[in-house]
């Protein structure tokens, strides 16, 4: 199955937009602007540390922005070059297992010339975060990739669809290059390229009374899940969300990726 370690490919929601009409301008950071709106989740369980609001309820999106692409090799060449302390010989192994960057044969050196414009991988999330603190951001939450995926209930059928195609697929020697169609957002390679880091990435699995008495947290995913999700039949969904629950922030994998997000321009 493709992508044995894998998060984060959104899941695919019911959306009601704010915003009247939409804006897909990619800025010249290569973001897009999303409009706000409200975004139904897959698991009506409520994520770590979340409010006391209704779980099962919609909850609003605010308006943010989100890279149109995932981050590529030549983009994190450019980061390493200005902050050496994240090369794959001095990055620090609390920040990273020894999978880092294992593509690349030197420090600032990806695969080959034509790996410039594929999507960076083998990243921990201590990375890819720092990566997008350098650029005044942040890696997205769960709800606004997934909410991006959503994209206002627009194609759902062909995402899913393209989902369980791309998990039959074998992993190959490296991903494909970023540049797939947009969605009606103006995002693109949000399903079949490589998954996606996300700021919460195991928020959704995890909550204080799952914690052990030895002290040691237990994924409450798979325990009366199927219960409490908003689409029993989407397998998509179930594989990200038990995926995420499997990750910690210092793994990488050959198809794991991110993208960074923004506050609203």
């Amino acid at each position: 199955m493709h992508g044995a370690v894998a998060i984060a490919v959104g899941t695919l929601a019911l959306v009601a937009p704010l915003a009247v009409g939409l804006a897909v301008e990619l800025n010249s950071d290569g973001m897009i602007a999303l409009p706000a709106g409200l975004y139904m989740p897959f698991l009506r369980v409520r994520a770590l540390n979340a409010s006391n609001a209704d779980a099962t309820a919609a909850r609003r999106i605010d308006a943010f922005r989100l890279d149109a692409e995932p981050v590529t090799n030549a983009q994190f060449l450019d980061f390493l070059i200005a902050h050496p302390q994240w090369r794959k010989s001095r990055i620090r192994a609390l920040f990273a297992d020894d999978r880092y960057l294992k593509r690349w044969p030197s420090d600032l050196e990806p695969a080959d010339a034509g790996a410039r414009d594929e999507p960076v991988t083998n990243v921990s999330w201590f990375a890819a975060e720092a990566y997008c603190k350098a650029r005044g951001l942040r890696l997205p939450t769960t709800e606004q990739w997934e909410y991006a995926l959503a994209d206002e209930g627009r194609g759902r059928e062909t995402v899913r669809a393209r989902s369980l195609e791309w998990f039959a697929e074998p992993n190959g020697a490296h991903p494909p290059s970023v540049g797939g169609p947009p969605n009606g957002f103006g995002v693109r390679d949000m399903v079949g390229l490589v998954w996606e880091w996300t700021l919460d990435f195991a928020a959704y699995a995890r909550t204080g009374e799952s914690r052990d008495s030895d002290g040691k947290d237990s994924a409450n995913f798979c325990g009366g899940a199927a219960a409490g999700v908003a689409d029993a039949t989407d397998y998509p969904a179930f594989m990200r969300y038990s995926m995420r629950a499997s990750l910690k922030a210092d793994y990488t994998a050959d198809n794991l990726g991110f993208r960074c997000a923004g506050g609203a321009p």
